[in-house]
């Protein structure tokens, strides 16, 4: 065997010294049939540890109990050939032992109830060698433990939490969360199993329904008010929505806003960096525009000129795609102004059954999507696909029966 010929002692991650921990070595010489480790005390450099174990494996353990936590060692270690013969000891290498910190979520036991689309969820973190938490993230899985949403890396160790947000209802995920401290300690809370299961609200709008037995027909008055576009551009309108891509739509007559207000805002294809929206009556307004960072994450950002200079607001770093649904809020009480983001992931735009009745419909009946008008008659259901619903000023020629006509002056 070479003289110069030296095991390599492989990364060593902190690891709590109460526990078995495994030392691997790569060697390049001949076929060793045995290795030696030497682990001494950084500082007071006395050996603690000194093991020879005969194996072709280029494995070391070291039991239980061996060493102390929150102490720093290094260690050392030799591979003997099938003669008997050693290398050369190899470089040291320095390392850490720390006691596991505690890690896991701190609402969250196994088979956890969420009675909402959204969860927000908080790790404990207690490292009693006061070993800091560097860096973690947070993952969702669905029922088979596929990924589905990994977080950023996050490194706010005062408050380690995560909003998962667009649970479905009654369906099971799992949650984990993984972690790395400031010296290389690995934590893990496993996975965590969660049941979501919530009440759908049911879309009801402000309808006033009076029946017409003598007509046929049911007359519906909402408190909407109908606004005129008064361009020259058309407009195409896909599964209910209006296509906005590459085009402006204004709206200047009809309606005037003189105090407090929310605007709500709703879309998807958002994920770009543009002006969206501008409000304005002669003297002030306010803007709403996005902007995507160089960390791949969007903000969204309300400019509002007071006559001095600009009100700023920015919303919380959003990440979603273009199929997913936006929401986003604004409201001014008092010259004040708030701006809230709301994401519907994978959103959809099936549209649900009507009901007509003085009953509301019983709950296990209703699907998502489902309207109930109240009226006089006996509670029954008109499916999806045997109306049309219209939106404008003139009445449509072409309804039928069970037809819905939105529209007024």
């Amino acid at each position: 065997m070479a003289e110069t010929a030296r095991p390599i002692i492989q990364k060593i991650t902190p690891f709590d010294a109460a526990k078995d921990y495994e030392i691997a070595l790569t060697w390049l010489g001949s076929r060793a049939h045995a290795n030696r480790i030497v682990i001494c005390d950084n500082n007071t450099n006395s050996v603690v540890f000194d093991d020879t174990v005969s194996s072709f494996s280029l494995k070391h353990l070291i039991p239980a109990h061996t060493l102390s936590n929150n102490r720093k060692y290094t260690i050392e270690a030799q591979v003997y050939d099938v003669e008997n013969i050693p290398s050369a000891l190899s470089a040291k290498v320095l390392f850490y032992t720390f006691a596991t910190p505690d890690f896991y979520f701190e609402d969250a036991t196994e088979d956890f109830l969420i009675t909402s689309s959204s969860y927000p969820a908080a790790v404990h973190y207690y490292s009693e060698d006061w070993e800091e938490l560097g860096k973690y993230m947070f993952y969702l899985y669905d029922s088979s433990r596929k990924l589905l949403i990994q977080s950023t890396e996050m490194t706010d160790d005062h408050e380690i939490s995560y909003t998962y947000k667009g649970l479905d209802n009654n369906t099971t995920y799992y949650v984990r969360c993984t972690g790395v401290t400031v010296n290389g300690m690995e934590l893990d809370t496993g996975y965590t199993k969660i049941h979501v299961k919530y009440e759908n609200p049911n879309t009801y709008a402000r309808i006033y329904a009076t029946p017409l037995p003598s007509q046929g027909c049911i007359q519906v008055a909402t408190n909407l008010i109908i606004i005129q576009y008064n361009g020259t551009d058309s407009f195409d309108y896909i599964d209910g929505m209006i296509d906005l891509r590459d085009k402006t739509l204004y709206y200047d007559s009809g309606f005037l806003i003189k105090d407090d207000f929310t605007v709500i805002i709703r879309g998807i294809n958002l994920w770009q960096t543009a002006d969206l929206f501008k409000m304005n009556n002669g003297i002030l307004g306010l803007t709403l525009s996005s902007r995507i960072y160089n960390d791949g994450r969007l903000r969204f950002r309300l400019m509002v000129p007071n006559g001095i200079d600009h009100y700023l607001l920015y919303s919380a770093p959003q990440v979603f795609g273009n199929e997913d649904m936006v929401t986003i809020a604004i409201r001014r009480k008092g010259n004040v102004y708030q701006l809230k983001v709301f994401v519907e992931l994978g959103f959809t735009t099936d549209r649900g059954d009507m009901w007509y009745g003085y009953e509301r419909p019983a709950q296990h009946l209703i699907q998502k999507y489902d309207n109930w008008i109240n009226t006089d008659e006996e509670t029954h259901k008109v499916s999806r696909d045997a109306f049309t619903e219209y939106l404008g000023g003139t009445e449509p020629a072409e309804a039928v029966q069970n037809d819905l006509w939105f529209g007024g002056d």
